[in-house]
């Protein structure tokens, strides 16, 4: 078995799962994005910040049942088709995550956010000039 902590994070429309896994230790953390939309929707919370900062916490309590840490830093980076406010699709790429200085192997390291694309014809033609990328990085 790896005494290096792995997290893999597997995507889905619904349904964010994030796996940590070291030696024979496992945790499984959900995110349930409709429930987690539509609460930021009825409170009138700012949806992206919101989910990153669940995302973050998630990988956190799950890295931490399978090794134990005091901080643990992230970076990563999201991209979306359009200007933030129109956008259907965003991509986030986890590039890094350390706890406690510690190098964490990360599998399945994108996450796709899909909405419905209500966008006009010329609004989508010229998105590529709106499109755009915001890298981060925080320490927990």
């Amino acid at each position: 078995m790896s005494e290096t902590p792995i997290i893999k994070i597997k995507s889905e429309p619904e349904i964010i799962r994030i796996i940590a896994k070291r030696k024979g230790d496992v945790s499984i953390e959900t995110i349930n994005l409709r429930i987690i939309m539509a609460n930021l929707w009825w409170e009138g919370s700012p949806e992206l910040e919101t989910f990153f900062n669940v995302m973050e916490l998630k990988i956190k309590k799950a890295l931490n049942e399978v090794y134990p840490h005091e901080k643990m830093s992230i970076d990563y980076n999201y991209s979306a088709d359009d200007a933030l406010e129109d956008a259907s699709k965003i991509l986030v790429k986890i590039t890094d995550i350390k706890a406690d200085g510690v190098d964490i192997d990360i599998g399945g390291r994108f996450i796709t956010l899909d909405g419905t694309d209500s966008r006009g014809f010329f609004k989508k033609m010229t998105s590529f000039r709106r499109k755009f990328t915001k890298e981060i990085r925080k320490e927990i």
